[in-house]
């Protein structure tokens, strides 16, 4: 039995935010890894965990939420990687409007990185990604 439009839409919506803290936890023990593990500073290790989370948050969009896997891997990837780029400037810019206007919240950083980009997730990234992994019409002959 099919499911209805809206329930294959809210699965998919839940396969990709488990696929993101999945790749959160690839970022996390990367960066506790080269920093706990082999002693590179924290600001050293930050880059290559985040990359490391964000081919793990590909990989788990493509092949896990969307299951797009039959798709243009180069399309994807470059799609996926404009839509980041632009997710990570609206992440920087919204986490720091959000603590000029309620600065009582700088003790709640973390809380408010949490709200800010799940809104960027929500209502950029996903929408996107919806895009990105879209199935492929057929090339008519």
């Amino acid at each position: 039995m099919n499911k209805p439009g809206w329930l294959r839409e809210l699965l998919q919506w839940l396969r990709s935010g488990l696929a993101g803290a999945l790749a959160t936890g690839v970022d996390l023990g990367v960066l506790a890894l080269l920093v706990s593990g082999f002693g590179v500073s924290a600001h050293s290790a930050n880059v290559p965990a985040l990359v490391a989370g964000g081919i793990a948050n590909f990989l788990g969009n493509r092949h896990f939420a969307f299951r797009a896997h039959g798709g243009s891997l180069t399309r994807q990837a470059l799609g996926y990687t404009a839509v980041e780029i632009v997710a990570l400037v609206l992440n920087g810019v919204l986490y720091d409007v959000a603590l000029r206007v309620f600065p009582g919240a700088l003790h709640l950083y973390w809380l408010v990185r949490i709200v800010t980009s799940h809104l960027v997730f929500l209502c950029w990234s996903y929408p996107l990604w919806r895009r990105v992994f879209r199935a492929e019409a057929p090339i008519a002959a």
